[in-house]
């Protein structure tokens, strides 16, 4: 279960990364704006609000990524230095952080999904499909 929401989290994460602050951060939001509206053949108006979107969410999360990012580099030391306890603790204060990065990509995605035409959400409901239902079709249902 940990590791599904973990790789929840990173996936949603790769998909609605945008850190404006680096002009190499935006690269991915870009290429993520590109491929929206490519699949889906999104208008300016949508562009320009989806763009708005991304953005938002990406200034409201700056502190919690920069948050998450010294726990990764507290978790790489600690996983060096071998000291389970170091592990333990690091994950447990990561759990919440992480959790809260998920929902605010969630309901990012939830205000680009309010954006869409009917027939743009059937294309997307693919798209989120593959995001959140990945690991479960590998790994089969579980009881």
């Amino acid at each position: 279960m940990k590791i599904r929401s973990l790789f929840l989290s990173l996936l949603a994460g790769g998909i609605l990364s945008a850190q404006p602050a680096q002009p190499t951060q935006g690269a991915p939001h870009h290429k993520m704006m590109q491929n929206l509206t490519a699949d889906l053949n999104l208008t300016a108006d949508q562009q320009t609000q989806i763009r708005a979107i991304f953005k938002d969410q990406a200034a409201q999360s700056k502190d919690l990524r920069q948050k998450l990012h010294d726990q990764h580099t507290a978790l790489a030391a600690a996983v060096k230095s071998g000291s389970n306890d170091q592990i333990d603790k690091i994950a447990q204060d990561m759990a919440p952080l992480q959790a809260q990065m998920t929902a605010a990509r969630a309901k990012s995605l939830a205000k680009v999904y309010s954006v869409l035409t009917p027939d743009q959400k059937t294309k997307f409901d693919a798209k989120i499909d593959a995001m959140f239902g990945h690991g479960l079709r590998r790994r089969g249902p579980t009881a």
